[in-house]
């Protein structure tokens, strides 16, 4: 199966009491990034530059488990940063479990052997790893010899010890797509559970890209940030992709995507493609952070509010995405549009099955 039965009955019910009380821009995954620390410093990651003032702060175990009941998203993909840091995971974990919440824990895999023995073995809980590529390809965006050897034996025991395990992959300008087919094929050798395929975005943090200067409750912060980071951008800018060159690249490998055992939907890879439009649905995927609830989305900032409403009702939403918003316009992430594919609203019958049939095959092994 693509997703866990009860992953399905979650969402599925969430949707239904999400229309039946007329709630608007219900969210369906939260971002929770407890902390910004990390252990890598890759390529193309916006984080540990945007973020590097508060890389010693972090929020605790109460003030993330409020914050997934303030929103009450059925999944939680809790990022950062590298969460495997995160002194407390295994109180936050259990916590999130207990309010029925799903969780993808998204990491890049090396410190498993601190707390494979400490998270509990649940269908609740997902290790969603990083692995950008084959062997010299990942070991260069993460800029550390031997990662992807590490990654991959921690790989195996995580699968030995009966966890449910997927990947997530970014695709950079440099990527050869064949090479993406043939890491495919090793995760699915390995009998990895789900794998995930995204563009990567042009942070304007790290593009060289006018950006507006991120506030906390309307005080501008950090005054010529945008000069630190000016040594970053000119290497971090090769890495990106126009619009154009992802559909170019996607709809390279199109057809031999299909029988592996892919998260992403068919409609998405349509519109990586080119063959259709998708609308951002940003607004399903709140961002939690140390700084608080991150506006826009967990890919731009402008701000951000203190509680979940205020980000809510505050977020001009109507200014964003690619046709009103000149920073979105070669976004094509599946952070805001994959869920754009399932809340967009304008799916005909055929498209609807497409996505059912998606959601219940069991794909050949590759």
């Amino acid at each position: 199966m693509q997703f866990p039965w009860s992953l399905i009955k979650a969402m599925t019910w969430h949707a239904l009491k999400c229309r039946l009380t007329g709630r608007r821009r219900a969210p369906i995954v939260l971002m929770l990034e407890p902390l910004f620390a990390c252990n890598l410093r890759c390529e193309g990651c916006g984080r540990i530059r945007e973020y590097h003032h508060v890389m010693d702060q972090r929020l605790s175990v109460e003030e993330c488990l409020a914050s997934a009941q303030e929103c009450d998203a059925p999944i939680v993909s809790i990022c950062g940063g590298e969460p495997l840091l995160y002194p407390e995971l295994d109180r936050l974990v259990n916590g999130l479990i207990a309010q029925g919440r799903h969780i993808y824990l998204c990491t890049n895999a090396l410190l498993v052997d601190r707390w494979i023995d400490r998270l509990p073995r649940s269908s609740r809980l997902t290790w969603n790893i990083h692995l950008d590529g084959m062997e010299a390809t990942h070991d260069a965006i993460t800029q550390r010899p031997g990662t992807f050897q590490t990654v991959i034996q921690n790989i195996r025991r995580l699968k030995a010890d009966g966890r449910r395990v997927t990947t997530n992959t970014t695709i950079y300008a440099q990527t050869d797509m064949d090479e993406i087919l043939v890491l495919l094929d090793y995760l699915s050798e390995l009998r990895i559970d789900g794998m995930l395929l995204s563009p990567a975005y042009p942070y304007p943090v790290v593009n060289g890209q006018p950006q507006r200067l991120p506030t906390i409750n309307g005080q501008a912060q950090l005054p010529g940030r945008a000069r630190e980071l000016g040594k970053d951008h000119q290497v971090a800018s090769q890495l990106f992709l126009t619009r154009c060159e992802v559909h170019a690249k996607f709809a390279a490998i199109r057809k031999r995507l299909e029988g592996y055992r892919l998260l992403n939907s068919p409609l998405y890879l349509d519109f990586l493609c080119g063959k259709r439009e998708i609308p951002c649905a940003a607004w399903a995927c709140p961002t939690r952070n140390i700084c608080g609830w991150k506006s826009p989305c967990y890919l731009l900032t402008d701000t951000h509010y203190p509680t979940f409403a205020e980000w809510q009702e505050k977020t001009p939403w109507h200014q964003l995405g690619p046709a009103q918003d000149p920073r979105c316009h070669d976004c094509l992430v599946h952070y805001g549009f994959e869920t754009g594919a399932v809340v967009g609203g304008d799916l005909s019958l055929c498209e609807g099955l497409a996505l059912v049939r998606w959601q219940l095959a069991s794909p050949r092994a590759a």
